[in-house]
């Protein structure tokens, strides 16, 4: 459910993009254009690319308010620390936007909030409809873990999930128990020596089942998240990963990187704003456009 979530969202999200897309294309359809002829001869248009960084850009004013956003202290700069601290707190706030329809699709008997027979019911409906019965071992197992991030969920304990607890079971980065979860049926289904930790080949096992060499980029992402340099995965790196930290952080390394022009390990207002073309083209870029909308900046 939690995939098909994340799956929904984006397709919504996509469709969004793609609609108002469509609706500029349109509007300037008739529009003359100097390249026209060029483009028709099968040339290059120079510019194209800069108009791509440019579409994909935020405005100088949108790095400056999410720099805001980011500089809890008010000092006028922000550190990684600063920004991971932002970033947790804010997926929270995300998750939570999402689930009146879900609540309303899965309240089958409409009192406003979700039962554990409801939440199987329906785990057990979407497991039917995606076939993925090789994602662990039978359709028992599934509901005794999908069973125990209910409980994890349910913070008052009364057996029942509302709006503001059910984002914790979809969302499992969004609650350290239902995290704990995740983390430990994922090391389950992976650790085939059963030695509580994850080899290079276990971590990145191919679904198909088939053996292949691994890339440059697992590789490094490999032992990026393997932080204590023991050659394996245990379960507190795996945790980085499953709660997407590691990737968030990640990220926000690659946009210091570019941003961070005088070395000192913050980044101001005006650095993130001199750097908005590099960061367009940063893996930050995503992040910080759902931050910028989560905020309406």
């Amino acid at each position: 459910m939690y995939r098909r979530l994340q799956n929904m969202l984006l397709s919504l999200k996509a469709l969004l993009v793609f609609g108002v897309l469509a609706s500029i294309y349109c509007q300037e359809a008739g529009a003359p254009d100097d390249n026209h002829e060029d483009q028709e001869a099968g040339l290059p248009d120079d510019n194209s690319e800069d108009q791509d960084t440019e579409e994909t850009s935020l405005s100088d004013d949108q790095l400056r308010g999410i720099h805001a956003k980011f500089d809890t202290d008010g000092d006028g700069k922000v550190s990684l620390q600063e920004i991971m601290g932002f970033s947790e707190s804010v997926g929270k706030a995300i998750a939570g936007k999402h689930f009146d329809d879900i609540l309303g699709d899965m309240d089958t008997n409409k009192d406003g909030v979700v039962s554990l027979e409801e939440h199987l019911n329906d785990f057990h409906k979407t497991d039917e409809i995606h076939d993925i019965h090789n994602e662990m071992e039978d359709i028992e197992h599934r509901k005794g873990v999908e069973s125990a991030k209910f409980k994890a969920a349910d913070l008052n304990g009364d057996g029942r999930l509302d709006q503001k607890e059910l984002p914790g079971l979809f969302y499992p980065e969004t609650h350290e128990g239902v995290l704990s979860i995740t983390v430990g049926e994922t090391m389950r289904q992976k650790d085939t020596n059963k030695d509580s930790k994850l080899s290079p080949s276990e971590f990145w096992v191919q679904m198909d089942g088939e053996d292949s060499d691994l890339s440059k980029e697992e590789n490094a992402d490999f032992a990026r998240l393997d932080t204590n340099g023991d050659g394996s995965i245990d379960a507190q790196e795996l945790r980085a990963w499953e709660s997407g930290r590691f990737h968030t952080e990640d990220a926000m390394k690659k946009l210091f990187d570019v941003a961070d022009k005088n070395g000192d390990m913050h980044i101001t207002g005006e650095e993130l704003v001199e750097a908005r073309e590099q960061i367009a083209a940063s893996d930050a870029q995503g992040h910080l456009i759902d931050w910028v909308d989560h905020h309406e900046l």
